[in-house]
């Protein structure tokens, strides 16, 4: 499977993208763990020693509230919201003519679970949040027959995508000179630049796929999993082959690895088609780690188990946006917190009983994301970061 191995030294997939893809993938130019790394491993160890040194000053974990909250986990509410997550999660009400149609279609859509940063602007303008435009968007493009292999992908235009997701690229309008409102020019929108990061995501997905002659995003992970059927393996190959999925940052020259999408993924395949294809059927699904994007680590931080500092704590309540750092402290703190929790309620001499569902970093993010759409804790403010392509 040397085409899988050869996908990440694709040259000049970037020529020709939109601007605001290429700033937003922050996380490229950070070094990749070293080979042979388990990617799970590398994404726990690197944010317990971020956390543990010098990322504590901005996010503290409070490791003294994690037995209290262990004994407090309601099991029977758990299992409610990780067995109602995993029963609608990519059960798109749509037709497809294969299995690989939909195994195609449900990892661009993961591929693309991004725009949490511009939630507000999407609310005002369309009435839907992030990801209810882009699992519209994603179901438009399917049901409009537009082709979505890779050529498809790079064949997309910015009016593709604004037709599509129902994202506006003109804002107000305003006179080309003061006081004489013959001619009018229209500004660019507030969400525009979310557009062309979408649009950067697919074209860039889609060269570097046919570069290496897959004919699909479906015909990658399919040969990835014939090739090594186990979640680890997907997760590295994804992650080394599309900048968008580089999801890491470097912070005081040492990496931070998060991959939140990459595992999303995985998780996602093994849940819709595991149970039909044994090479979906991963075991090692508990291995892991927090998908941490927009909502866990504010529902985390609502729990006590982490406490950003007050500058962090300040622009989440007043919905200002973080910088690539606080970020990533935040999204690393709650995973530090959530194998704090998972070490707990697992360890042999805790009286907690897990009930039909084990406890493990996975199952923690379906709880806690369903969790973060409770009526009482959906005002929570969440993280605002609009320049990324991860979360």
């Amino acid at each position: 499977m040397g085409l899988i191995s050869e996908l990440s030294g694709a040259s000049g997939a970037s020529a020709g993208l939109p601007a605001a893809w290429e700033r937003a993938c922050t996380g490229e130019g950070v070094p990749l763990p070293p080979p042979l790394t388990n990617y799970f491993d590398a994404v726990r160890d690197s944010t317990s020693r971020f956390i543990g040194g010098d990322g504590q000053v901005l996010v503290k974990v409070n490791s003294s509230k994690v037995q209290q909250y262990v004994d407090g986990l309601d099991v029977a509410k758990f299992d409610k919201y990780v067995k109602h997550v995993n029963s609608w999660s990519r059960s798109l009400p749509l037709v497809f003519d294969s299995q690989a149609q939909n195994l195609n279609l449900i990892a661009i859509l993961d591929l693309l679970q991004i725009g949490s940063g511009f939630r507000r602007e999407l609310h005002e303008a369309v009435n839907r949040g992030a990801s209810d435009t882009i699992n519209f968007g994603c179901m438009s493009m399917h049901i409009s027959q537009t082709p979505l292999d890779a050529r498809g992908l790079q064949a997309l235009t910015l009016g593709d995508i604004s037709r599509h997701f129902g994202i506006p690229l003109l804002g107000k309008e305003r006179p080309m000179s003061e006081g004489n409102t013959a001619v009018m020019i229209s500004e660019a929108s507030e969400l525009r630049p979310l557009a062309e990061i979408i649009l950067g995501i697919l074209q860039d997905t889609g060269r570097r796929l046919e570069q290496s002659g897959f004919a699909s995003f479906a015909d990658f992970i399919t040969k990835t999993c014939a090739e090594k059927p186990t979640a680890a393996n997907l997760v590295q190959k994804l992650v080394t082959a599309f900048p968008s999925l580089r999801d890491a940052a470097s912070i005081g020259g040492h990496p931070v690895y998060l991959f939140k999408k990459a595992q999303l993924i995985a998780y996602d395949i093994c849940q819709k088609f595991g149970r039909e294809d044994s090479m979906f059927d991963f075991s090692d699904i508990g291995d892991m780690t927090l998908f941490a994007d927009n909502v866990v680590p504010t529902v985390v931080q609502h729990h006590g188990l982490i406490d950003p500092c007050s500058s962090i704590r300040a622009k989440i309540d007043s919905g200002k946006e973080l910088t690539l750092q606080e970020t990533t402290a935040m999204r690393a703190a709650s995973i530090v917190a959530a194998q704090l929790v998972v070490d707990c309620a697992n360890s042999p001499s805790s009286e907690f009983k897990a009930g039909a569902i084990s406890v493990n970093q996975a199952t923690l993010d379906n709880f806690w994301w369903q969790e973060g759409k409770d009526p009482e804790l959906r005002p929570i403010p969440r993280l605002v970061c609009k320049n990324t392509v991860y979360f």
